[in-house]
């Protein structure tokens, strides 16, 4: 169960990262659309859970499983911000997500360069045992370290974008 709860953490966070590129690119195309992809979105994730009997969902992998289970869930997701964005209106806490996805592949990249370079030194370790650790149980010390690494990479993109700084591809 606690295995099945992180890896869904993570492919929360991966469909999070990869949401607002993906929204941008194919939104005019599924405007007034919302419903059909919510359907597509429950039978991908349906699929990938039946396909989980014999080929678990494993990100590492990229299992058949894994990649039915998230295109369903980025199907859901998308479904959700297009019905709440665009039909309903309600844009203002969007805000946040437009800045980290106005330099997403960048943010992605200084995640990777960090957590390197972190890794590389030594100090992710020393920094989540005398930092988060103390905090509470290992499951309330590792979202804390997720929540405030975000944080981080937040902080660069918001930096990015006031200054003006895309990076495109």
């Amino acid at each position: 169960m606690i295995q099945l709860v992180r890896s869904m953490a993570a492919m929360l966070a991966a469909v999070l990262i990869a949401t607002p590129a993906a929204a941008d690119a194919v939104a005019d195309f599924y405007r007034g659309k919302t419903v059909r992809l919510l359907v597509v979105g429950i039978a991908l994730v349906a699929a990938g859970l039946v396909c989980d009997v014999w080929l678990p969902i494993n990100k590492k992998l990229w299992t058949s499983s894994f990649a039915l289970f998230m295109a369903g869930l980025d199907f859901v997701v998308f479904a959700a911000f297009l019905w709440i964005v665009d039909e309903k209106g309600y844009r203002r806490w969007t805000r946040p997500l437009e800045i980290l996805g106005m330099n997403a592949i960048a943010i992605y990249m200084a995640s990777e360069m960090l957590e390197m370079v972190l890794s590389l030194v030594g100090w992710r370790d020393p920094i989540y045992r005398t930092v988060f650790v103390p905090i509470g149980s290992p499951y309330n010390a590792s979202l804390a370290y997720a929540v405030a690494y975000t944080l981080v990479m937040f902080a660069i993109a918001y930096g990015m974008y006031r200054r003006g700084w895309f990076v495109r591809v």
